[in-house]
């Protein structure tokens, strides 16, 4: 049913593979991808509370299973569940220390709580296990713009535009760099 469901997903047919993953729970409980997939199927549908719920019963059997933490994080996040959501994100690199979008996540996470020196070791974790991550750079660039690091952040969303040459916000960003912070070098 897991395997019906997952061709379904990619047909992106939700209703169809929640359908699936709702039968494969029923015959298998004790399957922690049947729970995964429906919290992933009912994300996708906007249903934000029976998603959660989903990804909670996943953890209940599998409690280092580093997707679901990711994945009921970025809920918990979306939802305004800042704290719940560093946890999950936490409980992801726990589980997968070799998670860059967890250590990103939780940059986002701790950047909107004010926490900026835990945004900037998480967004730097984030690039140095992923060299060519370059949503972690935009996100370094922009922790290091907020807080009047010029150069730093020039250096971000110059490696950005080297990697993602069309990304609009960040030539934009880049170029208000060099207008605040007096013109870093061209990179």
């Amino acid at each position: 049913m897991i395997a019906e469901g997952n061709r379904l997903f990619r047909k992106k047919q939700f209703e169809e593979a929640l359908a699936c993953y709702q039968l494969a729970a029923e015959l298998a409980p004790e399957d922690e991808d049947a729970y995964y997939n429906q919290g992933t199927a009912l994300a996708r549908l906007g249903r934000t509370n029976e998603a959660i719920l989903a990804y909670q019963r996943a953890l209940e059997r599998f409690p280092n299973y580093a997707e679901a933490h990711y994945n009921l994080g970025n809920l918990l996040l979306r939802a305004g569940d800042n704290e719940a959501a560093q946890g999950q994100f936490r409980a992801a690199i726990a589980s997968m220390p070799d998670y860059p979008q967890a250590y990103n996540n939780l940059g986002n996470a701790c950047r909107m709580a004010g926490q900026v020196e835990a945004a900037r070791t998480n967004f730097s974790k984030a690039v140095e296990l992923k060299p060519d991550f370059w949503e972690a750079r935009f996100n370094l660039g922009d922790l290091y713009r907020h807080t009047a690091q010029w150069e730093e952040a020039a250096t971000q969303y110059s490696e950005v535009l080297r990697l993602k040459p069309d990304f609009e916000p960040a030539k934009q960003a880049l170029e208000r760099v060099r207008t605040q912070g007096g013109n870093p070098s061209e990179r």
